[in-house]
């Protein structure tokens, strides 16, 4: 919680929100007493801020569980701002006054108040109508839905790309008559994978879907390693195996069993022969 009022208001108005345990003593840390280890609650004053290095303020992010930041100037808050980017962390940064617009703007996330000052709105991504946090909530679980539907739609329509190849790529190399012809894949495509996979997109929340950690940004895209490899490594190669099984079956209950198969193909297209 970072903020301009007086530590003892910061503090007060922590407890009562949850930012800080209400049965804990935050330790005020100053040049003249910077704890070593670990600070399971903390408050930074700006005269004491103003006279620490950012290699201070780095620990000091690193090593407290719950910390307010109070009597902040605005240059002070950039540069909390800028301490946390620095550690790898992705800042989103509330407010409403004109002393925010420089850490809003900064954030990787801006979020303003509708109410709040007209240049601090112009500066932040988003803008609560409401005033309201919770409204952040809301909608950053509204992100995660999207974000899941989206992966869950990928797998879905990628995976039946593997039978597909495989049913031309086998007809080619042993020479076995054509499993799937043009018209059944655009059947397939258009039929069997469009409309359940829009389905998906409407798909409810999962019942952890807030409980998660944050995705890494860096290293969890929308479409990676893990996604390609269940959708082409797994479900692709099960459906490959299930469909050339009913393939086979289904020719061998007509008198085609599969050494029969073997290089009929050029017959099997032959007019003349067939």
């Amino acid at each position: 919680m970072v903020t301009g009022d007086h530590p003892n208001t910061a503090v007060a108005i922590g407890k009562s929100v949850g930012i800080m345990d209400i049965e804990t003593d935050p330790i005020s840390v100053t040049m003249a007493g910077l704890p070593s280890g670990e600070m399971p609650s903390a408050v930074v004053n700006g005269e004491d801020l103003e006279q620490m290095t950012p290699d201070i303020l780095d620990d000091i992010l690193l090593h407290s569980h719950e910390l307010i930041f109070a009597r902040m100037k605005p240059e002070q808050k950039l540069q909390i701002v800028e301490s946390c980017q620095r550690l790898g962390a992705v800042v989103t940064v509330t407010g409403d006054g004109i002393n925010d617009a420089a850490a809003i703007r900064r954030a990787d996330v801006g979020i303003a108040m509708g109410g709040g000052a007209a240049y601090t709105t112009k500066c932040a991504d988003i803008i609560l109508l409401d005033d309201n946090f919770s409204s952040i909530v809301s909608g950053i679980e509204e992100g995660r839905l999207m974000y899941d539907n989206l992966k869950k739609c990928l797998l879905y329509a990628l995976s039946s790309n593997v039978p597909e190849i495989a049913a031309f790529l086998l007809s080619m190399v042993a020479q076995i008559p054509l499993p799937l012809g043009i018209l059944a894949i655009l059947c397939i495509d258009l039929g069997t994978d469009l409309l359940p996979a829009i389905s998906l997109a409407f798909e409810e929340a999962e019942e952890n879907l807030m409980k998660r950690q944050p995705r890494n940004p860096e290293t969890d895209h929308l479409l990676n390693e893990k996604l390609l490899f269940l959708s082409y490594g797994q479900l692709g190669l099960i459906q490959a195996a299930s469909g050339f099984f009913t393939y086979f079956v289904i020719m061998a209950e007509n008198g085609f069993w599969p050494d029969r198969l073997l290089g009929i193909r050029n017959e099997w297209d032959s007019r003349a022969i067939n």
